[in-house]
């Protein structure tokens, strides 16, 4: 992998100057900005965003939006692609003031039924609008917080989202016919990755807050939508080697230069993470890709896009990163191959009504469990394949993920299809009793069906087909060009059916999907997918190091899920229960502490000791406090510490299937 120089890619890296914190740009530096991009007079939408107050956490835009006279209904960007949601934090607009086109000031009015939609009246002799707003970065929703703006001292993310609206009239107008002439203005010695491509760079002539700025070429708001920004003082940015005939790069950004700085290995892994993506999914379809990565304290996000993927992660994501440790290196980023694989899956091809001709019209979202959950299945898999994770992880992933489907009651009663249809409901996980509700298991149980499916076709074909031959017909075009992003290909539930039985049918698949997605199950045991595999499922009293590591990276808390039935938090405040178990028989709640185990002030040593004398004391009496009020519960349990393996037993004759999914492919 080597290294790039500012302004060597079409769309990275442009040097800006800051001189100040104004939020507001001049009219004379407005003025000078708007005559320049009106040389593209085919744009719908002419924006200015000003982002030199980005380090405040706050953003100015402004546009001028071609309209003809009469009512106008203004949409503000909501149903925002990869989030499946109506995700638009319209709550962080602020200052919108709307004119005409001789300067006088326009009434608007907001649809009390839908807070996004808003409408003025053009007067006669008026083809343009102009319409000023203001942005609070720094304040995503839960759904938000992939595709919402951020603000640090030296560097921001931008979302185009966060600070569009668009016009809907009598012109039909969609998210493809709407175009867009983009000028930004960032801070001085912010240099600039995103997936848009430029058209120039010139200077803000504002005196009281100079700066520069960047101009991007015309472009279909559907593509601005998919193109975000990251720009800062410390971004570094690499080209991948080998990968295929479209460039690659990888861009990271972070408040110090030292956690932007990736170890060469942990790069390599991400241009293997491309090299088998492509060999499962084929040539990657666009011009370029771009890997955008944030590291920072707070952001956490994770969004795929057509030309690029934005990652939102720890700030020491890669410092701390360890080559040939039991996780593979790069365990914390599997983020990384997740989205990449959403290039085909999603924006290459996407399921019937999850992709819209505008951004207001709520998505269909039946099929995530496919674009979701197929997803899910790789990138663990691609992990895997590129060195990222171990097999052993790997394997004990699967372990974990098994022992946590047998607790999980919820599937009793939802069906992983309709996790998929309340996903807007979903994404916060909850404070208590998550196990009996559920969230996104289109992601996680998803993964599970494509887990079940790869195996039923490698033992049915005896290793000849597999899961990555489904890939790779689902996402071959039906025709000779690539659709423009947000104009997907689509699929159908029977499309995937046929394909599925055109790579080997020798399994039902319509009853398979109808029993293991669209209804719950019958029954919580994993043991038939672990055979399925090759494997079996234990249990023993000691953790693996994989475990243990994992158990003090997690904050520290205490996990008693597969004995007692809790989590706690490192303090003793039970922070989960598993309906069924016997901390719940015995009456435990959420958020009760821990305050004296067998009559002995708690401690984690304490319990965990505890907890593995009960095969010869049969119980743990806890001594809790809620509030004001302590009592004391007896939890009864005999069978020690347990945690999951998948084993493999030396003389059966199965196939090993985990083994062979896990395996790099070749050229």
């Amino acid at each position: 992998m080597v290294a790039i120089r500012s302004g060597t890619v079409r769309t990275a890296l442009a040097l800006v100057a800051w001189c100040g914190a104004g939020s507001a740009a001049s009219a004379q530096g407005f003025a000078i900005t708007r005559e320049a991009a009106r040389a593209a007079d085919a744009a719908t939408i002419e924006l200015w965003v000003d982002g030199r107050s980005l380090p405040r956490g706050l953003v100015r835009a402004e546009s001028t939006i071609q309209v003809r006279p009469g009512p106008v209904d203004l949409y503000y960007v909501t149903w925002t692609p990869g989030n499946h949601t109506p995700s638009g934090p319209i709550e962080n607009v602020v200052d919108l003031h709307i004119e005409d086109c001789r300067g006088n000031a326009l009434s608007w009015d907001r649809d009390p039924t839908r807070v996004e939609r808003i409408s003025v009246k053009v007067p006669e002799g008026c083809t343009t609008i102009s319409l000023g707003m203001t942005y609070i970065a720094n304040q995503p929703n839960t759904n938000s917080r992939s595709t919402d703006t951020y603000g640090r001292p030296n560097c921001g993310v931008l979302n185009w989202n966060t600070v569009l609206w668009y016009p809907v009239d009598n012109r039909g107008l969609t998210n493809q016919t709407t175009t867009v002439a983009t000028t930004l203005w960032l801070p001085n010695g912010w240099e600039v990755a995103t997936s848009a491509p430029k058209s120039g760079v010139g200077l803000v002539e504002d005196p009281s807050s100079p700066g520069h700025e960047i101009r991007f070429g015309v472009m279909p708001l559907a593509e601005l939508v998919d193109s975000p920004v990251i720009a800062g003082v410390n971004l570094v940015s690499h080209r991948m080697e080998d990968v295929g005939e479209k460039p690659h790069f990888v861009h990271l950004l972070a408040g110090e230069r030292r956690f932007a700085e990736a170890p060469e290995w942990l790069l390599e892994q991400f241009e293997e993470v491309v090299r088998q993506t492509q060999r499962i999914c084929g040539p990657f379809p666009r011009d370029e890709f771009h890997f955008l990565l944030f590291m920072d304290k707070d952001a956490r996000a994770g969004v795929e896009h057509g030309e690029s993927t934005f990652i939102a992660t720890g700030e020491k994501a890669l410092v701390e990163a360890e080559q040939g440790d039991d996780e593979g290196g790069g365990a914390s980023l599997l983020v990384v191959p997740h989205e990449y694989f959403h290039a085909w899956c999603g924006k290459l091809r996407a399921p019937e009504g999850l992709v819209r001709s505008d951004f207001h019209t709520p998505a269909e979202t039946d099929l995530l469990w496919v674009y979701e959950g197929l997803t899910a299945y790789y990138d663990e898999v691609l992990g895997a394949r590129s060195g990222m994770i171990t097999f052993e992880e790997y394997r004990q992933n699967m372990a974990d993920y098994f022992a946590l489907l047998e607790q999980r009651t919820g599937r009793l009663w939802r069906s992983v299809q309709d996790t998929a249809r309340a996903a807007r409901h979903l994404r916060q996980r909850g404070l208590a009793w998550y196990d009996l509700r559920q969230g996104q298991e289109y992601y996680g149980q998803g993964a599970m069906f494509w887990l079940e499916a790869d195996a039923i076709i490698r033992r049915g074909t005896e290793g000849a087909k597999s899961l990555d031959d489904f890939c790779r017909a689902l996402f071959t075009l039906s025709g000779a060009s690539v659709p423009a992003v947000g104009a997907q290909e689509t699929f159908t539930r029977d499309d995937v059916v046929r394909l599925l039985n055109d790579i080997y049918p020798g399994q039902d698949w319509d009853g398979l999907i109808a029993q293991r997605i669209e209804s719950p199950v019958s029954s919580l045991e994993m043991d038939d997918l672990a055979a399925l595999l090759g494997y079996r499922m234990a249990w023993e009293s000691e953790p693996t190091a994989l475990q243990k590591k994992r158990a003090k990276d997690d904050e520290g808390s205490i996990n008693l899920r597969t004995s007692l039935g809790i989590r706690l938090n490192k303090e003793g405040t039970i922070t989960e229960i598993v309906p069924g178990s016997p901390a719940d028989k015995a009456g435990l709640a959420h958020a009760m502490k821990v305050i004296a185990v067998d009559g002995w002030v708690f401690s984690r040593e304490r319990l965990e000791e505890a907890v593995k004398n009960t095969p010869e004391t049969k119980q743990v009496a806890m001594t809790l406090q809620t509030g004001e009020r302590i009592e004391t519960k007896t939890i009864a349990y005999s069978g020690g510490m347990r945690w999951a393996r998948l084993v493999r037993d030396e003389h059966a004759q199965e196939p090993d299937i985990l083994g062979a999914i896990a395996a790099p492919r070749g050229e």
